[in-house]
């Protein structure tokens, strides 16, 4: 376990723990596989998010439906759904994780992993709710 990661590494190896587990894996067999076969970078910080999105995923859940007013989460990309619900924890449930770097991290994610018109379809949920974290709706 690595343990000097910028907050960028962080989330892409939570994320990537959290994609796998869509497909029905659980974190020690991820781990295991992730170990041996690709020595991907992760701290206690990732282990945290993991563990959080995990735990709060009911809540996490609530939050993407009241924005996603086009797409029902069931409709959603498992790829997006990972990249929203890894935001919207932070945004929600750490406060040392400014809500603009939440929503700028999930932006970049979803540059990198998803398609290029679902990074403003994320950006426009999560914007939508830190309006909401800022008393706005």
């Amino acid at each position: 376990m690595s343990d000097k990661l910028t907050r960028p590494e962080v989330r892409e190896g939570a994320f990537l723990e959290l994609y796998q587990m869509q497909f029905g894996a659980t974190l020690e067999e991820i781990d295991e596989l992730n170990a041996e076969a690709f020595d991907m970078a992760k701290n206690e910080q990732t282990d945290e998010i993991v563990r959080g999105v995990i735990e709060h995923d009911e809540e996490i859940c609530a939050v993407i439906s009241k924005y996603s007013q086009k797409r029902a989460i069931s409709r959603i990309a498992k790829v997006n759904l990972v990249i929203l619900k890894i935001a919207v924890y932070e945004m929600k449930y750490c406060d040392r994780v400014p809500n603009a770097a939440a929503i700028n991290e999930a932006v970049e994610l979803a540059k990198k992993y998803s398609q290029k018109s679902d990074s403003g379809f994320i950006n426009g949920i999560l914007n939508s709710y830190m309006g909401e974290l800022n008393g706005g709706k």
